[in-house]
């Protein structure tokens, strides 16, 4: 039932900017142009400005399967037919609407960054999740830790709890500190469960065992050379040459599912009395918190749908894609009041800048890479 509504959501997406159907066109300004992007698509420039070369911002809203408030602008030539370098941008609201009146538009529209809606978003309703973070370091050591957790915040705690607001996946960093030596260790912590997974070991002096935690169906282990991805099994064991300090590397993919990741921690092996010291950790979800909003809403979140010459159709939102949000951004420098559409709605006219990867919707292997410098659109509001 989840796969389908969100083929149903998606196509609702879609179908608005390519069901083409004819509109009035809008006025085209004398002087310098209103709306306009500067872009790079998969390393070839592409600028486009209203005005000029048969092209428009068009701008409406919709409401989407959820009740949600679609506020949208497209900028594209007149004849849809054609739709070369198309861009369509959709702002989701931050709240519920049974109808498409609404008093408090500026919570919506309003300067900073934005997250796009991510498929992962339907998968689990695990918008406030807590995680507990362990860090791995052999007893009797005197360690200090600094943690990122991919979200702009951080611990010094050796086992710290964080609460994470968006169901994206986060690159979690460890420092470990031993007087004047470190050593960083780094891992993606997907929030989908289903691509979720780490490892644990055993040891008795050079002999160690591993046990993958998390699901999957294809391991891979790098025990380090000479070993590299020798290995393979949910669970499998490996006798160090020496002791010493090793960075253990698992893969790990579920079919179907799109996950492939890697998660390394380092192994302090034998009586090691070296100088080096240990970075790793792993962690475990403690609670979904308390989320009162449905799952699949997509709140004060970005749609941006692309379409290109050769007539194929991009997205930044593909539910079945793993859509990596800490190496994208959408971000809105200013907002401001501007005139009636044709239809009589107000708009609002947004200056900013993004970056992401959109994903063709006929096929899940095409993708491109889109970076904006700089976007002046237009929206509508009810």
């Amino acid at each position: 039932m989840r796969n389908r509504f969100k083929a149903l959501l998606f196509i609702a997406l879609l179908g608005i900017i390519q069901a083409c159907q004819k509109k009035e066109i809008p006025v085209s300004y004398e002087g310098t142009p209103v709306f306009m992007m500067e872009s790079n698509i998969n390393g070839n420039e592409v600028n486009i400005t209203a005005g000029k070369n048969n092209y428009y911002m068009f701008t409406g809203t919709s409401i989407d399967a959820m009740g949600v408030l679609v506020m949208n602008g497209q900028l594209r030539p007149e004849d849809c037919s054609k739709c070369n370098h198309e861009f369509s941008f959709y702002y989701r609201d931050s709240k519920l609407r049974n109808t498409i009146t609404i008093n408090n538009i500026e919570e919506v529209l309003k300067t900073g960054n934005y997250n796009y809606f991510n498929g992962r978003d339907t998968l689990n309703n695990i918008s406030g999740a807590h995680i507990s973070f362990n860090a791995y370091a052999p007893a009797g050591t005197n360690y200090t830790y600094s943690w990122d957790f991919g979200d702009g915040t951080g611990s010094n705690l050796a086992n710290p709890t964080h609460q994470y607001a968006e169901p994206a996946d986060y690159n979690v960093c460890l420092t470990v500190s031993n007087g004047g030596i470190s050593k960083t260790i780094c891992n993606v912590i997907p929030m989908d469960s289903l691509c979720r997974f780490q490892f644990t070991q055993t040891m008795s002096q050079n002999y160690v065992s591993f046990y993958v935690l998390g699901n999957g169906n294809s391991y891979a282990w790098n025990f380090g050379s000479p070993a590299a991805w020798a290995y393979s099994g949910l669970t499998t064991s490996y006798t160090f040459p020496q002791a010493g300090i090793y960075r253990v590397v698992l893969k790990d993919s579920l079919s179907g599912n799109n996950c492939d990741n890697t998660f390394s921690k380092d192994i302090m092996v034998g009586n090691y009395t070296g100088s080096d010291i240990a970075a790793g950790f792993n962690y475990a979800l403690i609670n979904n918190g308390n989320n009162t909003i449905p799952v699949d809403t997509g709140f004060s979140k970005v749609v941006i749908n692309y379409s290109s010459p050769d007539g194929k159709q991009y997205s930044t939102y593909n539910a079945y894609a793993h859509h990596q949000q800490n190496n994208n951004y959408f971000n809105v420098t200013k907002v401001e009041p501007f005139e009636k559409n044709s239809a009589g709605q107000r708009t609002y006219k947004m200056e900013g800048s993004f970056k992401a990867w959109f994903y063709n919707t006929q096929n899940l292997n095409d993708s491109i890479f889109i970076n904006t410098t700089k976007f002046v659109v237009g929206v509508a509001a009810p």
